[in-house]
């Protein structure tokens, strides 16, 4: 029976009806998305590494964590150990004061950025910014890091301190936590699983596309596995350097999707996902 109906709904999704099993994919906005950048890609050779950056201009980075050093700079560079298969981007005032906020535990800026976690650098902030993060953390975002200890107006200390201590009761707010622990008390799992720890990434959102930038930094030569926090979208292997593009051998399973590929040591190769899979499993020779 669960055949059955999955042979229906590839049938609906080879269609073009509307939406499918994975739900998220629309599969005509899929389509037209990919067509779009496959122009865009074969238009982009006539500059120096023109298809790459091509491609790592398209859409929002993708952060599960948003690093808040502080209003004073002061630890910009003082970075936490961040667990590979997450991204982190680096959040100012400005944006946490006027553009971030919270929708079902995750944060989103107005300009599309978004992430799971916020972490603060610096235990030194203004009463209005701590204000805020009450706000988000309010919201169920889930805040880790420093835990603010000294306010930038000596006036509003003691407003400050009783404000710290009311919102860092909160489940959600954590201190003295690893990133690690933080984001799996998120629920957030790793965007990119591999064994070959050679292998660094860079992740773009697009509404209907998925782009992975993979680097091979290491010795690492030969097929290599590499499972990506992607579901029901066909993977195809991008090459900056020939513009050819062609499929890879795939897997998805629940939340995920698993895709094997060959890579030398200096590749800088890209993994694309657009289209609705019509396969669970596809094996390339």
């Amino acid at each position: 029976m669960k055949r059955v109906l999955y042979i229906v709904l590839v049938v609906i999704a080879a269609a073009g009806c509307g939406r499918n099993r994975f739900g998220h994919i629309d599969v005509a906005a899929s389509e037209k998305a990919l067509a779009q950048l496959r122009t865009g890609f074969a238009a982009a050779d006539t500059l120096p590494d023109g298809r790459a950056q091509f491609l790592l201009s398209q859409g929002v980075p993708v952060a599960d964590i948003l690093i808040f050093a502080g209003e004073t700079g002061d630890s910009l560079f003082d970075l936490p150990t961040v667990p590979y298969g997450y991204a982190y981007e680096f959040i100012g005032p400005k944006l946490l004061m006027d553009s971030l906020h919270v929708k079902r535990s995750r944060l989103y800026s107005d300009g599309g950025l978004n992430g799971r976690v916020l972490y603060l650098q610096d235990g030194r902030m203004s009463l209005p910014v701590l204000n805020r993060i009450a706000d988000l953390a309010a919201g169920g975002a889930f805040i880790g890091g420093v835990k603010p200890a000294v306010t930038l107006n000596p006036a509003d200390e003691t407003v400050f301190q009783r404000t710290v201590e009311k919102v860092w009761l909160s489940g959600n707010v954590m201190s003295g936590k690893t990133l690690k622990s933080i984001l799996k008390a998120a629920g957030v799992k790793p965007d990119v699983r591999t064994k070959a720890d050679s292998l660094s990434y860079q992740h773009r959102h697009l509404p209907d596309v998925e782009i992975y930038r993979i680097c091979n930094a290491g010795t690492h030569s030969g097929p290599v596995k590499v499972r990506f926090r992607v579901s029901g979208r066909e993977p195809l292997q991008w090459n900056p350097d020939t513009g050819e593009i062609r499929p890879v051998s795939y897997r998805i399973k629940k939340h995920w999707t698993r895709v094997t590929f060959d890579t030398v040591p200096g590749d800088d190769t890209f993994i694309v996902f657009a289209s609705f899979a019509a396969k669970r499993k596809l094996t390339v020779k």
